[in-house]
């Protein structure tokens, strides 16, 4: 009989008769487990989560009923507005708009202690030609000097800019790695701009010299706004994909511990080829843009799809967006957008689908959202996640 009156309770809530101040009222003294399980009857969540695409603006319209949602409670003790805002929000990410009544319950379950996750602070390293390297802090400003003394660029902050430099006889290299957790930005002396991401590394001429190929080489991933040089192609090497343009935008991902090497095109055109047998038909494909490249380490040849090149840039401006990605994706990005090793025990997870949006979220945060929405659990244990 309770079960009944839990059971209509959630679809007077989700036909719009009770609002949501009252549900949560109403629904207080059911186990949350049994709250959960009805509210995933009701409106098919676990199909809705692994088959359903996500649309972006259900976010914007959430945001319009959460600010509804708090003027309602202004009355109430800070702690438990604070409280409520968060898992809304978390909770809109993961279920969207059709699903907000999910985040509800889940404000009725108090937070407890959790081990403090210990992210080690890393530094920015330039390796310059004598080998010398330079452990860079973004906080500050500073030269970049060769051999001889002479200013080659100038850090500011996270972004270095090089200088053109007069009469280079022969190719001198520069390596930039960013370690999990950071990004940084490289501007080379033609105006070429790159954007790397965390975990990542780029090797480049300091200078490039006239009528030579402008080619750099990248292991993980990086945005590139590419200066217009038609006499003087610049090349992308990424592992088993060369990457060839004139003048244009795209994003290359090319991490070894992934499956694939995938090229995003944002604008312009770009020939991407195979880098060790680059004369094969099946090793050469033009993307136009709007398009993505993706090499298969596996078959040695390139599969290209229409993208929303928005995701796949989203890292440029400090967001996470998943559309039906496998857990094991989203395990990757976390661990080298934060910086923490995680460790998966339940292999059947890492097939599950899931679409989400992270923008300002700490790890700590996105955890605890897991949980109280899934069910997934973990433990921390240092700088590991632990999900059981």
């Amino acid at each position: 009989m309770k079960n009944d009156t839990l059971k209509h309770l959630i679809q007077d809530y989700l036909d719009g008769k009770i609002d949501e101040t009252r549900m949560v009222e109403l629904i207080k003294d059911y186990h949350l487990a049994e709250v959960k399980e009805k509210f995933a009857e009701a409106m098919e969540v676990d199909f809705l989560l692994s088959k359903q695409s996500l649309r972006l603006d259900s976010q914007e319209a959430f945001e319009i009923f959460l600010e509804e949602i708090k003027s309602k409670e202004n009355a109430k003790e800070e702690s438990k507005k604070i409280m409520s805002r968060t898992f809304l929000k978390y909770a809109a990410i993961f279920v969207g708009f059709i699903g907000l009544g999910l985040a509800f319950i889940l404000m009725l379950k108090s937070n407890t202690a959790e081990p403090t996750l210990q992210i080690s602070d890393e530094t920015v390293n330039l390796y310059l030609t004598n080998g010398t390297v330079e452990k860079l802090k973004e906080s500050e400003s500073s030269n970049i000097l060769d051999s001889d003394g002479q200013v080659i660029a100038v850090q500011t902050h996270e972004k270095i800019v090089y200088k053109p430099v007069k009469k280079l006889e022969s190719i001198k290299y520069n390596e930039l790695k960013v370690p999990y957790g950071k990004r940084f930005e490289l501007e080379f002396s033609d105006g070429t701009t790159v954007y790397l991401n965390s975990g990542s590394s780029i090797r480049y001429p300091i200078h490039f010299i006239k009528n030579e190929s402008r080619k750099v080489f990248l292991k993980g991933e990086a945005f590139f706004k590419v200066a217009k040089d038609k006499a003087n192609p610049f090349i992308v090497s990424a592992g088993a994909v060369n990457v060839r343009v004139l003048g244009t935008e795209f994003n290359v991902s090319a991490y070894s511990e992934d499956d694939g090497i995938s090229t995003v095109l944002v604008s312009g055109s770009v020939q991407l080829y195979d880098s060790i047998q680059p004369n094969i038909e099946k090793g050469e494909v033009v993307l136009q843009p709007g398009k993505r490249g993706m090499w298969s380490k596996e078959h040695k040849d390139f599969q290209i799809d229409d993208v929303d090149t928005s995701i796949y840039t989203a890292w440029l401006k400090d967001r996470l967006v998943f559309r039906d990605a496998p857990f094991s994706e989203i395990r990757k990005k976390l661990e080298r957008h934060y910086n923490v090793s995680i460790i998966n025990s339940n292999e059947a997870l890492d097939k599950n689908t899931f679409n989400a949006y992270f923008s300002d979220e700490s790890i700590k945060e996105i955890l605890e959202i897991l949980d109280r929405t899934y069910g997934i659990e973990y433990k921390i244990k240092e700088n590991q996640i632990i999900i059981k």
